[in-house]
């Protein structure tokens, strides 16, 4: 019996030797993931996001050299006009954009007013207009006679702001130039004139 015992306390012995200290529970195994690295967050490469943007040189010009530019269709109403202007005698440097501000008239009288319904579906109208040196599309400008009589003239004026591509570009166009746009006044009919049917 005592040969029993000793074989049975050896085996536990060994038993008890090959187990861990912990009762049994195995160790975890680490693994690596792709978000566990020592090395740092990129940095962004978009420079400009951390730097603000350089605003370019701009102007404002009182009166742009215009001139007639595409033939304009004349209303049914013969009170109104309407005329097809496009820049001339100024170059724009490379980079430089106008944008046609409100046009007005230089007249010594309330010959006429601007009134782009005598432009009907003709476009762009010019205020809001933008040209630059490599695209320059005419622009229409309508207006309404307000006296009778004929003989008198008003002047079209356009004033615009530009953006330029440097202060030296934005220097030579800021004298502008004279417009070569007019209206002449002519003989209308009386308000209670009406054409008879026949």
């Amino acid at each position: 019996m005592r040969t029993l015992v000793a074989a049975v306390s050896v085996t536990v012995l060994l038993l008890t030797g090959c187990s861990s200290s912990d009762g049994g529970t195995p160790e975890p195994v680490v693994t690596a993931t792709a978000d566990d690295t020592t090395e740092p967050a990129p940095e962004p490469t978009d420079a400009e996001s951390t730097q603000p943007q350089q605003k370019q040189p701009s102007i404002s010009i009182v009166s742009l050299p215009i001139g007639p530019g595409a033939q304009a269709n004349q209303p049914d109403d013969q009170s109104k006009q309407c005329v097809g202007v496009t820049l001339t005698g100024l170059d724009l440097p490379n980079g430089t954009t106008l944008t046609f501000g409100a046009p007005g008239l230089s007249q010594d009288g309330d010959y006429f007013k601007i009134d782009q319904s005598g432009c009907g579906d003709q476009g762009p109208a010019c205020e809001g207009h933008q040209i630059r040196s490599d695209d320059q599309p005419p622009c229409y400008v309508g207006v309404q006679q307000l006296i009778p009589d004929e003989g008198k003239h008003s002047t079209l004026v356009i004033p615009a702001a530009a953006t330029c591509a440097s202060d030296d570009d934005c220097a030579s166009i800021k004298d502008g130039g004279q417009s070569q746009v007019g209206f002449d006044t002519h003989a209308l009919g009386s308000p209670s004139e009406t054409p008879s049917d026949g």
